[in-house]
């Protein structure tokens, strides 16, 4: 977006672009949004998103293009703690200030019933990400084809630690709760039962073995030592 549309964001533009609006509200409203960052500018230098850190990710803000509304998306590098849309720029500020200011996950989606918390965002709160992640894996019907994969990994529970996805088929289980650039053991189907089995920290070849019983193995014998 280069430019704020002024037909639907009038009150936005009138202060001066949208981390500004965000602040102005703030103040007039009474609540703490902390700074707020100003991110890209129209042609005329206002900002047409903003950025705003909390203890529990990053909020995001953006403009849209095709009706009047206020984009709020909270992120930890690649977890998504929330995302929603609202009409009102007071709903929007209202929804920064809570969340910065530490209000739980079920009360937050209560109180602003325009935000949708991400999957996995009430287990992270509690502690039991990693478990919660397992759980959905071995149920979840959109996994159907590589739930015995899936399920002979969390049935061994030598892997109950890492944290696991599933990118075309190939199981990934990360040493650091998923986060891009950690650890991970990979394990890849090659078809008529084989598997590769690779260790992204380690430089030495992938094992490739015979049955998912023997992956298991294999990859139980990668974090022996970790």
């Amino acid at each position: 977006m280069n430019a704020i549309d002024s037909d639907l964001y009038a009150d936005v533009l009138a202060m001066g672009g949208l981390a500004e609006s965000i602040e102005s509200v703030a103040r007039s409203r009474g609540v703490d949004v902390g700074r707020v960052a100003g991110q890209g500018s129209s042609g005329a230098g206002q900002s047409v998103g903003a950025e705003l850190e909390s203890s529990r990710g990053t909020l995001h803000v953006s403009l849209g293009t095709e009706s009047r509304t206020f984009f709020l998306g909270i992120y930890e590098r690649r977890f998504v703690w929330a995302e929603g849309a609202t009409e009102e720029v007071d709903e929007l500020v209202d929804a920064i200030a809570a969340w910065r200011g530490g209000m739980p996950v079920d009360d937050f989606a209560g109180a602003f019933p325009f935000m949708t918390p991400g999957r996995l965002a009430r287990a992270r709160e509690s502690g039991d990400v990693t478990r919660a992640q397992w759980d959905w894996l071995c149920t979840a019907e959109v996994y159907a084809d590589e739930r015995s994969l899936v399920a002979a990994f969390h049935a061994d529970g030598r892997f109950h630690r890492l944290f696991p996805n599933l990118s075309h088929g190939v199981l990934r289980l990360s040493f650091g709760n998923g986060v891009q650039g950690a650890r991970e053991l990979h394990i890849e189907p090659l078809g008529s039962g084989a598997y590769r089995v690779a260790d992204t920290d380690h430089a030495e070849p992938a094992e490739v073995v015979a049955s998912v019983g023997e992956a298991v193995a294999a990859a139980a014998r990668r974090i022996s030592g970790s």
